[in-house]
């Protein structure tokens, strides 16, 4: 232990959650059948990854040993609308209440890295610092299995890596290193978006005009909402027949019945449509 430190750098420090990672992960989403990695230069990283694994290096870090077993989850959040995209903001549960935000840039297609770090407490000379300690950590990931979503190519099994190669002291009580570690992982579950579910419903009729609201909902995952398009099954009106937002009007050319349609998409390229008739008089 370096000089000056008390025997208690924190536990909450040095939980095992902070390890270098390999990992497969294995869809478990309902219905969405697994795919190759051939498409996984186009696969959007998007979603919940259970990771386990084994410490393959643990250099004088307290409550890790190696050859221990881990068990973390890793949420990915693609920022762009469809598709793979250049950057992915990774949520990395590290134990505990703790989570670590990364931001992670393509580096070739299907692989992803990142550069994070975090602070943990240190007590030198009968005092404690919150961030005494700090650990610089790279995270790299790999797409290495697809499913099929509506067409569309995502994500289902995943390679990573976790690399610390030190932990920092930034107190005034010096000595040896803080130690570094290393771990490995295979075999884990996902859980992947769903599409939204469109809904809609009318709010007024005032003759042949009718009003209508978008009451859709965001699909599991939770991706917001980006496009609306209507149709109001209402040719002969032109380019009224159409509209896109949440809230709107159509005036019938005639009286009759009319299907109307909503469709709307969401920030995975995910869609959803729902029709219901209406009688104008």
């Amino acid at each position: 232990m370096p000089a000056g430190i008390s025997t208690s750098i924190l536990r909450a420090a040095t939980l095992p959650a902070t390890l270098a990672f390999v990992l497969t992960a294995a869809l478990t989403a309902p219905g969405v059948a697994g795919g190759a990695s051939s498409n996984a230069g186009s696969a959007r990283l998007q979603g919940s990854f259970t990771m386990r694994g084994k410490v393959t290096r643990a250099d004088g870090v307290r409550g890790e040993h190696k050859g221990q077993r881990v068990k973390r989850t890793w949420a990915f959040n693609s920022k762009c609308n469809g598709g793979a995209c250049f950057r992915v903001v990774l949520h990395k549960r590290r134990g505990g209440r703790h989570t670590d935000r990364v931001v992670l840039h393509r580096t070739s297609p299907g692989s992803y890295s990142g550069k994070g770090r975090f602070y943990f407490p240190i007590r030198c000379a009968g005092v404690v610092n919150s961030r005494g300690g700090e650990v610089r950590f790279k995270v790299t990931v790999r797409i290495v299995g697809t499913t099929q979503i509506q067409g569309k190519t995502f994500a289902s099994k995943l390679s990573a890596k976790y690399t610390n190669p030190e932990r920092i002291n930034h107190t005034e009580c010096t000595g040896r290193g803080l130690g570094s570690d290393g771990a490995s992982y295979k075999s884990s579950a996902a859980t992947l978006p769903g599409p939204p579910a469109a809904r809609f419903r009318r709010t007024a009729t005032s003759g042949t005009k009718l009003k209508f609201e978008d009451r859709s909902k965001r699909g599991s995952g939770g991706a917001s909402l980006t496009s609306r398009l209507w149709n109001f099954g209402d040719p002969a009106s032109g380019s009224s027949n159409t509209a896109t937002g949440p809230r709107p009007s159509h005036t019938f050319t005639t009286p009759g019945a009319y299907i109307v349609k909503l469709t709307i998409t969401d920030r995975n390229g995910l869609t959803g449509t729902v029709s219901h008739q209406y009688v104008v008089t």
